[in-house]
């Protein structure tokens, strides 16, 4: 992200330079440019940024899925106890969604 902030930093640069050289018609075709430049180039790196946050959300509900998953295959395996479903709530400021629980019995 930051490689492609610097490449739209070094092309708006030399864009506005070029614009700026001359008066009339090339001002106004370089100003064109430039805005469009400029909305492209926001338009990439506000993508970017959605895509990041989007793979950041993606990756927390997948590490909170694999903390809380419910048991699978046969539970003759388990030591004594059994599992529990633990309603959704807050902790330490964040929510932790539904999940099962094992809770051991001493025997």
């Amino acid at each position: 992200m930051k490689k492609m902030f610097l490449i739209m930093l070094v092309l708006s640069m030399g864009f506005l330079t070029f614009s700026c050289t001359s008066t009339g018609y090339n001002t106004q075709k370089g100003a064109a440019i430039g805005t469009g430049l400029g909305a492209l180039a926001g338009g990439i790196v506000g993508n970017a940024a959605d895509q990041d946050v989007t793979n950041q959300k993606i990756e927390a509900a997948q590490r909170s899925k694999a903390a809380y998953a419910a048991p699978q295959g046969s539970e003759s395996k388990n030591p004594p106890g059994e599992w529990i479903e633990v309603p959704g709530q807050w902790i330490g400021g964040k929510w932790v969604p539904a999940h099962k629980a094992w809770v051991p019995v001493n025997p």
